[in-house]
């Protein structure tokens, strides 16, 4: 048995529909499962006006299951070979006679059998059930208090194989017919499990989302192509624009051509973010006075589609160059000046405060890196300058896009002007980080002065609210450490920048920058976990005291976890660093004092020891470069590490021995001092990979 449900809606949210089609097949299927129904797929239809799912070899009745409950203690239900009244209302509950009743275990055990029930009987609630516990972030009422749900809901289809069945919700009962395109085939049409879809097609709705998305796709890179040109795709506008209409028509349009003096940024953002119009470029060139908007609907003159189409976006284009044409008429650093009437943070002081802590803490840095200390200066001069802009005000998604335009409009270096871009990135999760080291400098200054400024005023984000967006700054933060694998210690960063904070008066305590890095290191180890490393490998790397030395480090750690070798080095380095700790001597072990062949062995191994570690991070390091933490692991070949890996677990060979025959804690000093000595050896040689002790059992 075939089952069609749909549920007719006014317009969904474009970016609600995706989750709702995951959220409608997983309670299906629950459900489904949780009622004994089996059923060989489910799959899901949507457009901007229904929601539908068509469920797949349905029996006709529910399974039949057979299970055991227990009742009461035996002694508690019958008393003197007679039930009591436990044991009567134990059978009463369970659907059986006294008589049946066993006892087992101690205990009054009865067999209750579930007989199998007419699908066509349990899907009306069922399918009930799904509209209104369908989750959304916000939903309505309606009518005479309808609902609620995520919009009105005009019409309800639910039938199993040619039956209708009875489903009513929210005053609407279900039927056989859908609806067709509102304009195009208004009106409607009869619709089962295996029509479903072609018979929509024919009223001018495209129900498969698949189906839809590529014909969203196919049109617009076509009519482009048609012109000689080539469109702009963005996978996110793609998905949006399915999702807005059910009949999809490719309109090209055009703007004027001395629009085009725009950055091809801002073009793209007036059009896609505001019109969700696709961008149309020459071939690998720059982007084109023409532009395509997809339609869902198809009216005998296009052409009065393509005129509404250019006097909306003639408005905003025209708005934005506005804003370009005026911001131009005064120099980017005047326009850094006007950063003091913008607040930062209530007790942070203004943007301007924010720029200049940052220019102070990257001028503090700079000799420690590869990057030119006079681009690095000009940069930091204008950090932030396009801030104030009335552009960016208009668009705040241009922040460090304009900054980069205006400069080089205005005759600043390119190199400068780059920089000033890459300040601001990343400016999402996935977003690209900075390609020069100067604008990467300013960026991770930038984040690290917003999280030691509000962890000082104590605004750190609490469960899985973060109102001041610090997990993201700390994610930025990493990500770009981590690319540019700089020898910069994350607390020497942070440091830096509570530095700026006091010259300028506010005491920020070693304890707030401690914080600080310890809520950084958090979010590399989420992503660096969320990339494929096992947590305690990660965990284990944070000895390590840059980003970079985290990452290589705790992807060098998994490598020896997965070679069974391992455990049994673990167990006996946690051994040995324990005992280690015993001592705070920093003395080499001297040969001189060694009473048995262990003790000597074991000293023979520590060199090599040493040696091979030294050799799998640099060879690590050669086959591992820096590369963003929130990016899947690099897939290369690691071959080149079995050498020293299996130095490294040959060292237990020696080990073993020493900690099973030796006895350590001797009364004679020098022994015992010597002893630790060569287990500290073992520690500080293997701890160059980090805290191991946190592996094992």
């Amino acid at each position: 048995m075939n089952l069609l449900f749909e549920i007719g809606t006014e317009e969904l949210p474009a970016a609600y529909v995706p989750r709702a089609l995951a959220d409608l097949e997983r309670l299906a299927a629950e459900r489904l499962e949780a009622a004994r129904l089996s059923f060989e797929k489910i799959e899901t239809y949507a457009t901007p006006r229904r929601l539908a799912l068509v469920v797949r070899g349905l029996p006709e009745t529910s399974a039949r299951v057979e299970e055991e409950r227990r009742g009461p203690p035996e002694r508690a239900a019958f008393k003197d070979g007679q039930p009591t009244p436990a044991a009567t209302g134990f059978a009463r509950k369970a659907g059986v006679k006294v008589a049946d009743l066993t006892v087992k275990d101690g205990y009054v055990w009865a067999r209750v059998v579930h007989e199998g029930e007419p699908t066509a009987r349990i899907l009306p609630e069922l399918l009930a059930g799904l509209v209104r516990d369908l989750p959304a972030p916000k939903k309505m009422i309606w009518g005479a208090g309808d609902g609620p749900f995520v919009r009105p809901v005009r019409w309800l289809v639910a039938r199993l194989d040619g039956e209708v069945l009875p489903v009513e919700v929210f005053n609407v009962a279900a039927g056989k017919t859908s609806r067709g395109h509102r304009f195009l085939a208004p009106g409607e049409v009869e619709v089962d499990a295996d029509s479903y879809r072609d018979a929509l097609y024919r009223t001018h709705v495209v129900a498969e989302v698949s189906q839809r998305r590529e014909r969203v796709v196919l049109e617009t890179a076509t009519l482009a192509l048609s012109e000689g040109y080539e469109a702009v795709l963005p996978e996110d506008l793609v998905e949006e624009v399915t999702h807005l209409v059910e009949w999809p028509v490719a309109v090209m349009g055009s703007f004027s051509q001395r629009y085009l003096e725009l950055p091809d940024e801002v073009l793209a953002t007036v059009m896609i973010q505001h019109q969700r119009f696709f961008p149309v470029r020459v071939p690998e060139g720059r982007l084109t006075n023409r532009f395509i908007g997809v339609s869902g609907h198809q009216p005998p003159d296009l052409d009065v589609v393509r005129s509404g189409y250019e006097q909306v976006l003639e408005g905003r284009i025209y708005d934005a160059y506005f804003f370009w044409t005026e911001d131009l008429k005064t120099p980017l650093a005047e326009h850094h000046e006007k950063l003091a009437g913008i607040n930062f943070q209530r007790g942070l002081g203004t943007m301007a405060d924010k720029a200049g802590r940052v220019r102070e803490a990257a001028a503090s840095l700079a000799v420690r890196l590869p990057l030119d200390e006079n681009v690095l200066r000009e940069a930091a001069a204008l950090f932030k300058a396009d801030l104030p802009t009335q552009m960016v005000y208009e668009f705040p998604e241009l922040e460090g896009v304009m900054a980069r335009a205006y400069a080089e409009k205005q005759g600043i270096d390119a190199r400068v002007a780059r920089a000033l871009e890459d300040a601001v990135r990343p400016t999402g999760p996935d977003a690209p980080l900075p390609e020069t080291a100067e604008g990467a400098l300013l960026a991770v200054l930038d984040r690290a002065d917003t999280l030691v400024g509000f962890f000082h005023l104590g605004k750190k984000p609490s469960g899985s609210a973060d109102p001041y967006g610090l997990r993201r700054a700390a994610a930025g933060l990493v990500r770009i450490l981590g690319r540019t694998g700089w020898d910069l210690p994350l607390e020497d960063v942070l440091e830096a920048a509570a530095e700026a904070y006091r010259a300028r008066g506010l005491e920020v305590s070693p304890e707030t920058v401690s914080a600080a890095r310890a809520f950084a290191e958090e979010r590399l180890e989420s992503l660096l976990t969320e990339a494929g490393l096992p947590t305690l490998a990660v965990r284990a790397a944070q000895k390590a005291p840059t980003v970079y030395g985290q990452m290589l480090r705790a992807r060098l750690v998994y490598e020896l976890m997965q070679r069974p070798e391992f455990a049994e080095l673990t167990r006996l380095y946690k051994r040995a660093a324990n005992l280690a700790s015993q001592s705070e001597s920093d003395r080499e072990p001297d040969p001189a004092h060694f009473e048995t062949e262990e003790e000597a062995r074991l000293f023979e191994a520590l060199k090599p020891t040493r040696q091979a570690v030294a050799e799998l991070l640099e060879r690590g390091a050669s086959l591992l470069p820096p590369w963003d933490p929130a990016a899947p692991l690099p897939q290369v070949d690691l071959t080149p590490l079995a050498e020293p890996l299996a130095q490294i677990l040959a060292l237990a060979g020696a080990l073993d021995p020493f900690m099973d025959h030796v006895l350590v804690m001797v009364d004679d000093p020098a022994v015992r001092e010597n002893r630790l000595a060569l287990l500290r050896g073992v520690r500080d040689a293997l701890g160059e990979l980090g805290a191991l002790e946190l592996l094992g059992a």
